[in-house]
């Protein structure tokens, strides 16, 4: 289990002390990507890590789920008790560097890259020449070779209307209706009863860690996962 703390934040005074420059990055016209695409390697899975429902980092597979057909078609019940991630505690990159910091001590591989970071940015960045309307800002921090970036949240959930919440739970409550915590082969006719009454908690992740290359650059990527195909639960 990790132990560092979310809430952890520099004093003003160290603040300061860092040094930070901000860049904009100009779009030009699609013509201007067009020719070979890099050679994009096929991402090896390092390592997982889980969090559970009052955001400790576990450093195994406890909270993977398993894809099970959807039973249920309201996908408005259990609003009223929808769990939220509180996205104003800013967690940066700390469980992704956790789980590199354990598969580096605990084991023989010691696993670096050119750049370590999400793979939600990743997209960001790729998909930029085609959602021109869509902005993001970034973090970039280069430390002994290895350029670290995470976001910069630019929503305000302020904003969002009551319907809009709304819509947005209609994805996890999907996902809770679609996914067991038993290989498919072991699910009790209990549980596949109790999920159509649960709403849904995004505090509760499963991630896994990758690695991969896009042209020269070597990329360590953590992603979250809702859930596996099949019946086998890969120990990692």
């Amino acid at each position: 289990m990790s132990k560092r703390s979310f809430k952890t934040s520099y004093s003003e005074q160290q603040q300061k002390k860092v040094q930070t420059s901000s860049n904009t990055f100009r779009v030009e016209s699609n013509v201007k990507y067009e020719g070979s695409f890099p050679i994009y390697k096929q991402p090896q899975e390092l390592t997982c890590y889980s969090i559970d429902h009052k955001r400790h980092v576990w450093f195994d597979d406890r909270e993977m789920k398993y894809y099970y057909p959807p039973a249920g078609k309201d996908l408005n019940f259990g609003f009223d008790r929808f769990i939220q991630r509180d996205e104003s505690v800013p967690e940066h990159i700390d469980t992704l560097l956790d789980a590199l910091t354990q598969l580096n001590t605990n084991t023989d591989q010691k696993s670096t890259a050119d750049i370590i970071t999400w793979r939600g940015i990743m997209t960001k960045i790729l998909c930029t020449p085609f959602s021109r309307k869509d902005p993001w800002e970034l973090r970039a921090t280069k430390y002994n070779g290895t350029i670290y970036i995470e976001e910069q949240s630019l929503k305000n959930k302020d904003d969002e209307t009551d319907r809009m919440k709304l819509m947005s739970y209609w994805g996890y409550r999907f996902e809770t209706l679609s996914t067991v915590s038993q290989p498919p082969h072991l699910v009790k006719k209990e549980e596949l009863i109790t999920r159509e009454g649960e709403s849904a908690n995004t505090n509760v992740q499963y991630c896994i860690v990758v690695k991969t290359r896009l042209g020269n650059n070597s990329i360590i990527m953590g992603a979250e996962v809702d859930c596996c195909r099949g019946n086998a639960r890969k120990s990692v």
